[in-house]
């Protein structure tokens, strides 16, 4: 008995069908869009006495770093797409103590890039009070995270 022409495309349709099922079970769902996660981290310096930073990445705030004398450190949880470098911005003040027992405020006012930060921690730096950037936390790693000090942001800055 020979098989009828409609069968056999059935048969060649669920053999497609079984085929390109397990080609696609064998790519995790989502692989494609999965997301880079990291921590930034902020602490306060010797001379330091509070500083006050609103994160944006990408164009959305996504936390505010705030630490003084009592509470010296703090972070957020960032979640990203990978695949592609994250522009950062930096927005807020800096309070430092002078020699002289007066205080000053310094403005933070700074953009960067992020790339292939997924599972690091980045921490908030300062140049003279007056470039503020993040870094990877684990000098000389050669997996760290890639960042970038772009320049001058658009902040309206906060007075404290």
């Amino acid at each position: 008995m020979q098989p009828s022409t409609r069968s056999l495309r059935f048969w060649w349709a669920a053999v497609l069908v079984l085929v390109a099922g397990l080609f696609a079970a064998a790519v995790p769902a989502g692989a494609a869009s999965k997301d880079s996660r990291f921590r930034i981290v902020d602490e306060l310096g010797p001379d330091q006495v509070e500083e006050l930073i609103t994160v944006a990445i990408d164009g959305r705030t996504i936390g505010i770093l705030h630490i003084t004398k009592d509470d010296p450190v703090a972070e957020l949880q960032v979640k990203v797409p990978a695949g592609r470098p994250a522009r950062y911005e930096l927005c807020g003040f800096l309070i430092v103590q002078t020699p002289e027992g007066t205080r000053r405020q310094h403005p933070i006012n700074h953009t960067g890039t992020i790339e292939n930060a997924d599972g690091r921690v980045l921490k908030a730096f300062n140049q003279n009070n007056e470039i503020f950037y993040l870094q990877d936390g684990t000098p000389g790693d050669a997996a760290a995270a890639t960042t970038t000090i772009v320049g001058t942001g658009q902040c309206a800055q906060p007075v404290a």
